[in-house]
C-alpha cells in the first residue's frame, strides 16, 4: 500500500531462550541460501516451506510442482523484505522450468500504467534494470526498485507478460473519502463494491486494519479503508482473469491480497469458481517462535508459508506514536 495507507506489521515476539529445535526434511530450501536480510538467519524455520493443509514441511520442488498445476498462483509478500522478492522470482523461475509462461500481475503498478509498461517492453533495448526508471518507480512510496528487480529479470528473460494490477491511487483515495459513490456505478459493480462482505469476513478485515495501523486510526475511517482494500483485491482478480490465457497468471502483492478467504481469491472464486488457485505467503520469523502452525494461524488462510529472516526490528508503530 502507499504511504497514505500505511500497513504496519506488529510483531508479537517474546524474548528469552532460543527457539526449540523442530523437525524438518533432510533437504530444505535453506541450504546455501544467500539471504539478503540478516535478523534470525539461524532460526530453525528460516528457508523452510510449510504446507498448511498437510501440516508438514515440503521442499521447493514439491511446492512448485503443485503451483504449476494451478491457473492462478498468488505470492504474498512483506513489501520491505528484499528476500521475499528474490524468492518470488525463484518460484517464478520454477514455473517457467515446468513449461509455464504465466502473466505476472503486480500490485505495485496501477492499471493506468499499462500503456507505459507495454511501450517500454516493446523497445528493443528494454531491460529489467531500466524498467523502474521507465515507469517512475522511485517517485512512488514502494520500496526501492532494486528489491523487486529479480522478478522483472525473470519476466523479461522469459518474455512473460507484465500486467499492472492495482486500481489508481486517486480512486483508492476517493473511496476512502467518499465511499462507493466516488466511482461510477458500473465501475463499482465491476469491483463488486455494490455488495457487502459477510460479517465473518468484514469483521476480521476491520480488525486487521485497526491492528496494522497500531490502533491509531479513527474507527470511522476503518470502514472506508476496508472498502479501498476490497477494491484493490477485486481489481487484481480482474487483471488475473483477463491475463491468464492458457498459461495462467502469477500475482505479486502484499500478503493480505493473497489470502484465500477475503483477498483476491475471494473475487476469483466469484468470477471463476472452477479455477485452481495456489497461494503462498512469505513470512518473517519471530525470534522465539519455531512452531509453523502458529504462523499460519496468525497470517490467515494460505496454501504455503515460506519462512525468511526479518528485515528489521524497528518498531512499526513508531511513526504513529510520533504523531
Amino acid at each position: 500500500m502507499r504511504s497514505w495507507l500505511i500497513t504496519c506489521v506488529i510483531s508479537l515476539s517474546a524474548c528469552g531462550a532460543p527457539p526449540p529445535p523442530i523437525s524438518a526434511p533432510a533437504a530444505t530450501t535453506a541450504d546455501a541460501e544467500p539471504w539478503l536480510t540478516s535478523l534470525d538467519r539461524d532460526h530453525p524455520l528460516v528457508g523452510k516451506i510449510w504446507d498448511v493443509k498437510a501440516s508438514a514441511f515440503v521442499d521447493l520442488n514439491k511446492a512448485a510442482a503443485r503451483a504449476a498445476t494451478a491457473r492462478f498462483v498468488l505470492l504474498g509478500e512483506k513489501h520491505d523484505n528484499a528476500d521475499h522478492h528474490r524468492l518470488q522470482a525463484r518460484l517464478l523461475t520454477e514455473l517457467v522450468k515446468d513449461g509455464r509462461h504465466p502473466a505476472v500481475v503486480l500490485e505495485m503498478l496501477e492499471i493506468e500504467q499499462q500503456p507505459a509498461v507495454d511501450s517500454y517492453l516493446a523497445q528493443s533495448g528494454a531491460t529489467a534494470a531500466g524498467f523502474g526508471a521507465a515507469l517512475g518507480w522511485e517517485k512512488t512510496s514502494w520500496p526501492p526498485f532494486a528489491d523487486y528487480q529479480p522478478i522483472f529479470e525473470v519476466a523479461l528473460k522469459n518474455k512473460l507478460p507484465l500486467k499492472a494490477g492495482n486500481i489508481a491511487q486517486a480512486d483508492a483515495k476517493a473511496l476512502v473519502r467518499q465511499g462507493v459513490v466516488a466511482l461510477p456505478s458500473e465501475r463499482a459493480q465491476q469491483l463488486r463494491l455494490d455488495r457487502e462482505l459477510s460479517p465473518d469476513l468484514q469483521g476480521p478485515l476491520l480488525d486487521e486494519l485497526r491492528a496494522s495501523h497500531c490502533g491509531q486510526l479513527p474507527e470511522s475511517l476503518l470502514g472506508p479503508m476496508a472498502l479501498a482494500q476490497r477494491a484493490r483485491d477485486a481489481q487484481m482478480a480482474r487483471v488475473l482473469e483477463s491475463s491468464s490465457a492458457a498459461d495462467g497468471a502469477v500475482l505479486i502483492a502484499g500478503g493480505g491480497h493473497a489470502r484465500l478467504d477475503r483477498g483476491a481469491p475471494y473475487y476469483l472464486a466469484i468470477d471463476e469458481p472452477s479455477a485452481t488457485v495456489v497461494s503462498f505467503v512469505f513470512r518473517e520469523v519471530r525470534h522465539a517462535d519455531a512452531q509453523p502452525q502458529s504462523y499460519s494461524a496468525d497470517e490467515g488462510p494460505f496454501d504455503y508459508v515460506w519462512f525468511t529472516p526479518r528485515s528489521s526490528d524497528d518498531d512499526p508503530c513508531a511513526s504513529f506514536k510520533k504523531r
